[in-house]
């Protein structure tokens, strides 16, 4: 069965890293990778604390926090080689790569954290929150980063760190 999965993730992967390759993604997709970023999660986690006090900067940081700590633990268990490193001819936009492993998207888990707090704070926010979360782990894939499973696995932790943080803090 793990094989079989194995497998489809392959397949899913070559087609968005491969298929869909074009010079507008290429410009686009670095944006969306870099959004979930570090820096920009912490600037994001600012706004809102400073400007949007409907949504409590203590939810939010509980939230990203949980996910990052969830998803670097997981990687360490798992140890799933990167697809830029385990697969042939990928398609590397970004001078900018990972070595630490692949399993689960830590970018998604954490882009997923914050918009999930916000989604259900606010749930008029759910459709465009979703699309940006959905950009981030195509572009996470797109990049050559890692494997539809690890962004999909990835989305799961952020929406649990979201429901526990809301949980506890709010």
């Amino acid at each position: 069965m793990l094989s079989l999965l194995a497998r489809i993730d392959v397949v899913i992967f070559n087609f968005i890293n491969k298929k869909i390759k074009c010079r507008s993604l290429d410009f686009l997709m670095p944006f969306f990778t870099h959004l979930a970023g570090f820096a920009s999660v912490v600037g994001i986690c600012l706004f809102f604390m400073l400007f949007i006090p409907s949504v409590p900067g203590t939810t939010i940081l509980g939230a990203v926090f949980f996910a990052q700590a969830t998803a670097q633990s997981i990687k360490f268990i798992f140890k799933r080689v990167r697809p830029h490193i385990n697969l042939p001819d990928v398609n590397i936009v970004s001078k900018l790569m990972q070595y630490d492993p692949s399993f689960p998207s830590a970018h998604t888990a954490t882009i997923t954290a914050l918009g999930g707090v916000v989604a259900l704070l606010h749930p008029a926010t759910l459709p465009a929150i979703m699309l940006v979360c959905l950009l981030v782990g195509l572009s996470r894939i797109y990049l050559g980063q890692h494997y539809p499973g690890d962004v999909l696995f990835g989305a799961l932790i952020g929406i649990l760190a979201a429901e526990i943080s809301c949980l506890i803090f709010h």
